[in-house]
């Protein structure tokens, strides 16, 4: 047929199609599409940025017309090029000096000529060598000058060349005419060889020695995803000849044994002398390897848009978005950088780019066991690949084409290589709910953009990511996925990684990342600080005879570049940041802050002969003084000849000063990776990152981010479901719009011409769209199309039976609360009109039944346990006062209860003990504004008030020994509408409320700006006699004080929304959720916060519970309540104080969100509505892809996606972001964010010991987090144990070459048989693999297990010879597996708090060196971050870098990744049309998510005041 009619039939289909979308546009009845606004940031620069921008193809090509028109010498195609020929092997722009581009971008210099940088192999001549040509000025080059020898001292040997593809291709060719024919025998009946169906793959470093260029070359089938097919055999190639015909085989390997070459090894096998292993031939999908979908597509999972378009722009090589600018381009061989990178119109630093991609193998094969690939020399910008819309970022990203010229004379375009995105990461960047003194809600939703590029460097495929946060902070990050490279299973090869197939090893291998960070804060000359905490011993000022652990701020200049060398697994100040000349408002000097994320391996052994070529990587972070000189980390060189590299870093550190100059810092971060059944088909991304944070540390004198307009703000006097009060409220009208997904389109795979075929389906879709679109015009409603829910896919099975986790029922608890009333026999008071000395009801919870109880319900078909609740009561009018537990049951209609609180405690709980409720604060506070009355002058001269108008917040623990109950309580200025803990008054007075009757409770001491008195009315009669220094503070104004979080600009367009074309994907009944083939109940303890249960995955319980245990606070400070808190969340609420949250700012406006009922100083059952929401959330990023432009042209991948249930608590001044996240590869993940108000003193004396002054008296005080949970794990069953794994370098000899050393990691595993094994202190080491194992194999015999991988940043845990240590000794671990027991449900206990020099539940004693073999196990978990709070912490600390957690990620559990399963996998090939729905389930958005998103009004349930119960008294 010919074509030409058909493409004319085509062309009348397009026009036709055209028309009737014109038609569909401009009807009336037409819905409304979402339409684009203008950025309201203006970008005043005038093409400033092109002074970094990547050549142009044009330029690329006026150079090569340059150079080979004036070097006068012959230059061959470098496709094409023999080794003994000149060729041109890539270009590069040669980016100006920084002096001289500063001059240009701020002193209004003359612009820099625009040059390129031409790398030149020169083969054809007496000393062939490498040539680096600085050509300019461009476009029309008219000079070339040769900067080799300045820039490495001398000529570039040619040896050290990187490897061109075309000479890849003439091994391949020399392996195939010359190599393998002379084993004919073996090829054809071992290898099944038929010219075509073996692939090679190379390693590197060429050789052991300076000038080699020897190659070991492993063989593969030749499928799709053909790295995890290896055949056995592996040929040492030396190459090193220009000469092609000179090329040898050095050495070949075969499953184990070494030949001298093919020759001999087809003698032996002829012989019968090779132990053959027959590897089963691979389909040419690669069976295993292939990344097809298992699964037909499904509702498309949920989508994010603009409802008022982008609210970033580019221009060219430009970025502007939400304050920031940033000029941005591709390096060939480094990749992803950027340039001029400015925040508020300030330049925050020069340059931030990728340096170098290291992996260092181990394998008991040759190939394997010599790998150290630097992917700079391969390209890291040259493989760059085509990003895929809808996986590789979102689908309506903005995709950036680059343009590079390598291997060739003519420059090569890779479409959509790089996007930029604006990113709703679903959470708040900060936020505060208050329901104490004054009733309001402030948040800002954590909208991001992210600039991102995938370099495919062979197997593996690296997504590099630069986010760019509203309060000014950068992160660089890299997440690792693609194929994990193999060995040939054999011998001892488990030494080196697991099975992962038949005859597959996944060998174990480090990966580090290296990045430039050239910091200009504040100017170019900077200084580096450090600053970290320590505990000191000292007398309590108002009780000397005590003593006080607090703790203290350290500081260090480091001077020197020696001091700024933090080797990789040193302790690291948790403080380091590059500090400016200038000052802050609050005097501190302007810093950013590096804080970095990294679970690396080891370091290659300083012994090491090529370790000098990597020894960036000895260092997490160096600090420099920036040379113009030392530009990179490495060389591209340092591949090929690693033994006497062409860039050491290590000489990069000589001890110079660091003070007041032009420093760069140099990071390194990374993981280590041993492969598992869940690499197959493909490494994801989900724990498999690393990076680094850069914060502004002091350099505002507020955090910028309260200027941004999508600020939210409302309190309860105003109508919060206005527009012109609460943006938030105009979501459901400015987001009911029509998304414009355009069609698919990818560009990404060479070669491909269009056939008629291919012309064919396309007539046929747009016949088929021409009829859709007169079906739509003649049928159309006036209504849009709004977005149809479809029921989830999933079926739930369940019957009800998670219900025996649920917690109780507003009915339930009245039940009860009526069966105590009745059946006590002693009066009970309503606990919020409770004196101490009357008893009352303090709270209820659920019982949950024993485990073994539960099991045999859910596992066995037992009957179903009885129904049961916990009630805690205060008896205090009994001779003896005590806490009783009681279990009432069963339920709905209670008709016994059992006392449990010897059994479970071991005694009696003395009275002294129990939190303080509501009522007693009240009373306390009615009794400091008694005492108030007494210094009526004082009061005015200091804080222009009468007393009245001061709020306390209560410190915790209440004394030094136990039955203390004297408390600090801290006075703050009042202001309606603001978070009062940032406006300390300077007072503070010492309560004692012991004694149970109310009228005996008297103030101890008075404190007041670092002077203590006896009562206040000593500090008044000092204060008339003149002997008092007073620092006279005025009432603050609600607009100027500290604490305000009303926006300061108006809002704008919304940040992008996320919606689900065809509705929410999980289900959510009663108290189970199903999602994706995980299931689980959840719950909320009143006191310990969120809990979930009976964690199934595929069907199969993973996790039996999984809950927070507790919150530590721990304060230092020179003031009296300052240095004495350690709060316990716990014994406040953290479930109690998890409120409503606020649609699409908490999580997701369109989040389904659950009502929670407790009771708790109360008789009548409470709702905290909305307080706990599930949601799927699109990561922008995927699980897992890679993309094969060699041996078979492909592209396989899965959107990251993954549900989360979240609920947040307030808990005084600080919101607690509590998160479980669910991923489609059968991961879990928890995270807690930390956000709200910092809690701080009055600065006085030595204030800035203790923290930094962030307002006029306002200390910041520096302080601990610690998180704490318990992880009851059941991996295949109860009885489990603990396994480590690890790796460590052995050096030994070379098996193909006896006079060499090799040094190579390799595993070690250790099964942990005790719990004091398992125990692993806070701050030291943790293997970077530990596992909870079952003791049945998978399929290729390796124990299932689950991996538990912890990141935090935690500081110091309390000495352990302080008194109260022992109550949360938990603190002294970051993990530590006991042995599962009913009498040790909890970590801790919420009458810790009140009595931690006699602790009802310590930690510590659970560990007692009992066996953890084959038990049933417990992990328990810390996680924590130090916080020094700084001037960005006003008016609220902000989450990011704020954020901690661990991760449970299959090992071994299953036989492959389980996401293969996935319906939502995408595979494209060069034989498929991408833009067809049949084959691509993307080509379906534009129609499937084109509907108008279902957003229900904004309703928020308003606001539960507690300060009705406890005025001005904290919790």
């Amino acid at each position: 047929m010919n074509l030409k009619p058909v493409l004319i039939l085509l062309g009348l289909a397009l026009a036709t199609i055209f028309a009737l979308v014109c038609v569909l546009l401009t009807r009336e009845r037409s819905p409304r599409t979402c339409q684009s606004l203008p950025p309201e940031q203006e970008d005043p620069e005038d093409g400033q940025s092109l002074v970094f921008a990547d050549l142009t193809a044009e330029e690329m090509s006026q150079v090569v017309r340059y150079l080979r028109g004036h070097l006068g010498v012959p230059l061959v195609e470098a496709s094409r090029a023999e080794p003994s020929e000149n060729c041109i092997a890539w270009l590069d722009v040669q980016v100006p000096a920084k002096a001289e581009v500063l001059r240009f971008l701020d002193s209004g210099g003359a612009r820099p000529p625009r040059e390129a940088l031409a790398v030149l192999y020169f083969g054809q001549q007496p000393e062939p060598n490498i040539t680096e040509l600085v050509v300019g000025p461009l476009p029309g080059p008219a000079y070339h000058r040769d900067v080799t020898v300045r820039k490495y001292g001398g000529r570039l040997p040619y040896h050290r060349r990187p490897t061109l593809a075309v000479e890849y291709k003439q091994i391949g060719g020399f392996l195939k005419s010359q190599v393998f024919p002379s084993a004919p025998a073996f090829m054809q009946q071992v290898m099944e060889y038929d010219g075509a169906n073996l692939a090679t793959v190379t390693a590197a470093p060429r050789g052991f020695q300076s000038g080699d260029r020897v190659t070991w070359f492993v063989l593969f089938q030749n499928v799709s995803g053909f790295f995890l097919h290896p055949v056995g055999l592996e040929v040492l190639v030396d190459h090193s000849s220009l000469d092609i015909s000179q090329w040898a085989v050095s050495r070949v390997f075969y499953n184990g044994q070494y030949y001298r070459d093919m020759v001999q090894l087809e003698s032996a096998y002829v012989q019968g002398r090779v132990s053959v292993e027959k590897v089963r031939r691979a389909p040419r999908d690669g069976d295993f390897s292939s990344m097809k979908p298992r699964a037909p597509a499904a509702a498309p999972s949920p989508l994010q848009f603009e409802p008022q378009g982008p609210r970033y722009r580019v221009r060219n090589n430009r970025v502007l978005f939400q304050g920031w600018s940033f000029a941005f381009g591709m390096s060939v061989s480094r990749g992803l950088r950027l340039f001029d990178i400015r925040h508020k119109g300030e330049r925050v630093a020069y340059e931030i780019s990728v340096q170098e991609a290291l992996s260092v193998y181990g394998s008991n094969c040759p190939a394997g066991m010599s790998t150290r690939y630097m992917d700079g020399s391969f390209g890291l910008g040259r493989y760059t690949s085509p990003l895929v819309p809808g996986v590789d970022c979102p689908y309506l990203a903005t995709f950036v084409d680059t343009v590079s010229l390598s291997d060739s004379l003519r420059p090569k375009k890779r479409k959509a290589s790089l996007c930029i995105f604006e990113q709703n990461l679903g959470s708040p960047l900060r936020r505060h709910y208050s329901n104490l003194q004054s009733l309001y809600y402030g948040g800002l939703v954590n909208s991001a953009l992210v600039l991102r590029s995938i370099a495919t460097v062979g197997n593996y495929d690296y997504v590099w990511d630069f986010i760019f946060y509203q309060n000014g902070a950068l992160e660089g990050k890299v997440q690792a996925t693609g194929y994990p490279s193999s060995s040939f299973l054999h011998g001892d090869g488990l030494r080196y990684g697991n099975r992962l197939w038949e005859h597959t090893l996944g060998t174990i291998h480090t990966h580090f990342v290296n990045y430039k960070v050239d910091l200009d804060v504040g100017g170019v000359k900077n200084s580096l600080m450090a600053q970290d905490m320590e505990f000191e011993m000292a007398q309590a000022p108002w009780s000397p005879e005590q003593q006080i652990e607090r703790p203290r701020l350290t500081r260090r200049v480091l001077d020197t570049e020696d001091q700024a060398a933090f080797l990789l697994h040193s302790k690291m100040p948790r403080y380091i940041y590059f500090a400016a000349n200038s000052k802050n408002k609050w005097g501190h000097q302007r810093g950013y802050r590096i804080q970095i994320t990294s679970s690396a391996g080891d370091h290659i052994p300083e012994a090491s002969s090529m370790e000098r070529a990597i020894s960036w990587a000895r260092y997490q972070l160096a600090v420099t003084r920036r040379k113009e000189e030392e530009p990179t980390s490495t060389s591209i060189y340092n591949q090929n000849d690693p033994w006497t590299p062409t860039v050491a870093f290590a000489d990069f550190i000589n001890n110079e000063t660091l003070t007041n100059e032009d420093l760069v810092a140099w990071i390194t971060a990374g993981f280590l990776h041993i492969p598992h059944s869940e690499d197959i088909p493909n490494t994801v991304t989900v724990g498999n990152s690393a990076g680094f944070l850069l914060r502004p540390y002091n350099y505002y004198d507020l955090d910028p981010s309260i200027y941004s307009q999508d600020g939210v703000f409302f309190t309860s006097e105003q109508d919060f479901t206005a527009c012109e009060i609460n943006p938030l409220a105009c979501l459901p009208k400015t987001a009911s719009c029509l998304p414009n997904f355009p069609p698919f389109t990818f560009d990404g795979f060479p070669n491909m011409s269009m056939s008629l075929k291919t012309v064919l389906i396309l007539l046929g879709l747009a016949l088929a769209t021409i009829f859709a679109l007169v079906c739509v015009l003649l049928t159309r409603e006036r209504s849009p199309r709004t977005c149809q829910s479809l029921p989830p896919e999933q079926e739930d099975p369940e019957d009800g039976q998670s219900l025996v986790f649920a917690d109780l029922t507003a009915e339930e608890m009245s039940q009860v609360v009526r069966y105590l009333r009745g059946h006590l026999g002693v009066p009970l008071v309503e606990a919020s009109r409770a004196e101490p000395s009357e008893n009352c009801i303090a709270w209820l919870d659920v019982q949950v039944p024993a485990k073994a109880e539960v099991l045999r319900f859910l596992d066995s078909g037992g009957a179903r346990p009885p129904r049961e609740a916990l009630a805690v009561l205060y008896f205090g009018q009994q001779p003896e006062p005590n806490i009783t537990e009681l279990v009432v049951g069963p339920l709905p209609g209670p008709a016994y209860h059992r006392d449990v609180t010897v059994r479970k405690y071991g005694g009696r709980l003395p009275y002294h003990r129990r939190p303080v409720t509501g009522r007693e604060y009240k009373q306390i506070n009615a009794l400091i504004h008694s005492e108030l009355k007494k210094a009526p002058l004082f009061l005015t001269a200091c804080c222009d008030s009468d007393g009245t108008d001061l709020v306390t917040l209560t410190t915790a623990p209440r004394g030094f020994k136990s039955g203390d109950r004297v408390t600090w309580f801290v006075l703050f200025h009042n202001v309606a509408g603001t978070g009062y803990y940032l406006s300390p008054v300077g007072l503070e007075v010492l309560v004692d409320h012991g004694d149970l009757r109310v009228s005996r409770w008297q103030l101890r001491k008075v404190f007041y700006n670092g002077r203590y008195f006896a009562s206040t009315g000593d500090l008044e009669q000092e204060f008339v006699a003149g002997a008092l220094e007073v620092v006279r503070l005025k009432q603050p104004q609600a607009d100027a004080v500290l604490g305000s979080m009303k926006p300061r600009r108006p809002p704008g367009p919304p940040a992008p929304l996320q919606f689900e074309p065809q509705g929410p994907r999980y289900s959510v009944r009663s108290n189970h959720v199903t999602f994706q083939g995980w299931s689980f109940a959840f719950g909320m303890n009143p006191n310990t916060g969120p809990r979930l249960f009976d964690i199934r995955y595929r069907g199969e319980r993973i996790v039996y519970e999984l809950s927070l245990q507790e919150a530590l606070a721990l304060y230092g400070s020179n003031c009296p309540g300052g240095m004495s808190t350690r709060y316990l969340d716990g014994s406040f609420g953290i479930g109690r104080f998890a409120y409503e949250l606020v649609r699409g700012l908490d999580c997701p406006y369109t989040a389904t969100y659950v009502d929670r009922h407790y009771l708790a100083e109360t008789d009548t059952p409470k709702t905290n509505q909305n307080s706990l929401c599930i949601f799927e959330h699109d990561s922008a990023l995927p699980l897992r892809r890679h993309f094969s432009d060699s041996q078979s042209f492909y592209y396989g991948g899965l959107r990251r996606n993954a549900l989360v249930i979240r609920t947040i608590s307030t808990l005084i001044n600080y919101d607690y972001i509590w998160d479980f996240m669910f991923h489609t590869n059968g991961a879990m993940e928890v995270r807690v964010h930390a956000t709200g108000y910092i809690s701080s003193s009055f600065l006085h004396g030595r204030g800035t010991d203790y923290g930094n002054r962030v307002g006029p008296h306002t200390l910041g005080t520096m302080h601990i987090h610690h998180i704490h949970y318990k992880v009851d794990l059941d991996v295949d069953g109860q009885l489990n144990s603990l396994e480590s794994q690890d790796m460590e370098y052995e050096f030994v000899k070379d098996p193909w070459s006896a006079q060499n050393t090799i040094e190579r990691p390799h595993l070690r595993r250790e099964r942990l048989e005790r719990e004091d094994e398992a125990a692993f202190p806070l701050n030291a080491p943790l293997p970077r693999y530990l596992s909870f194992v079952s003791p049945n194999p998978n399929r290729w015999g390796h124990p299932r297990s689950y991996r538990i991988q912890v990141i935090s940043f935690a500081g110091k845990h309390l000495p352990t010879n302080s008194s109260m240590e022992r109550s949360v000794s938990w603190g002294r671990y970051q993990l530590a597996v006991t042995r599962r027991k009913e009498e040790e449900p909890t970590s801790t206990s919420v009458y810790n708090q009140n009595d931690p020099w006699t602790p009802t539940v310590a930690f510590a004693d659970f560990i007692n060196n009992e066996t953890i073999t084959n038990q049933d196990l417990v992990a328990w978990i810390t996680v924590g971050f130090l916080h020094i709070p700084h001037a960005e912490d006003i008016p609220n600390t902000v989450t990011v870098g704020n954020s901690v957690g661990f991760f449970l990620r299959p090992y071994n559990y299953f036989s492959e990744d389980p996401s293969v399963d996935s319906p939502d996998s995408v595979y494209l090939s060069s034989e498929q049309d991408a833009g067809a729905c049949g084959d691509n389930p993307l080509a379906c958005l534009s129609s499937a998510a084109t509907c108008a998103p279902r957003l229900p009004p904004f309703h928020f349930g308003g606001f539960l005041n507690l300060s009705l119960a406890p005025p001005l008294g904290g919790l």
